[in-house]
């Protein structure tokens, strides 16, 4: 999910982020980062808590689950899974009434892709090699922004481009 370049972090990097509160540039928290990452994934497609922390490159599934208990009926909080595709503890019935209503594929409880399984209590995973959202290049700019914010690090500001780079006007 990430690229060979995504992540790196120099020196260069730190004196940029010393000055980003000129630019109007806030630090986002670990929470708020996921929260972020969630809000970047289609209806119909999902990802697992594992894949928001590689995304970040940063945490872990655990904190990532943390995060999405915080993060509210506002964030499309039933498109971050479990691994192995099963919706948030507790969550079930709620999260199969959006998969339902998005298209996600689903599994039945034998392992037998369905888009509807049967009766709605019936425990059900989500359908990982159909599903999981993998993105692309515009949603991986999107990525890299939050994962910036993340670090304290604008990737682009007003009077700059993506590496702060100021033009001469």
């Amino acid at each position: 999910m990430s690229r060979e370049t995504a992540g790196a972090f120099s020196s260069e990097d730190a004196e940029q982020c010393d000055v980003s509160d000129r630019w109007g540039f806030r630090r986002l928290e670990y929470s708020d980062a996921v929260l972020e990452v969630a809000r970047l994934v289609p209806a119909g497609c999902v990802v697992t808590y594992g894949d928001v922390a590689e995304l970040l490159e940063a945490g872990g599934p655990r904190q990532v689950g943390a995060a999405m208990s915080r993060g509210g009926d506002d964030i499309p909080w039933w498109r971050v899974l479990r691994a192995g595709g099963l919706p948030p503890r507790g969550l079930a019935e709620r999260a199969l009434e959006h998969y339902l209503r998005e298209g996600t594929p689903l599994r039945s409880p034998v392992g037998s892709p369905s888009r509807s399984p049967e009766p709605p209590n019936r425990t059900f995973s989500v359908d990982l090699t159909i599903a999981r959202w993998a993105p692309g290049e515009i949603e991986f700019e999107s990525v890299e922004d939050v994962r910036a914010g993340l670090r304290g690090c604008p990737t682009t500001n007003p009077a700059g481009d993506r590496n702060g780079n100021v033009s001469a006007k």
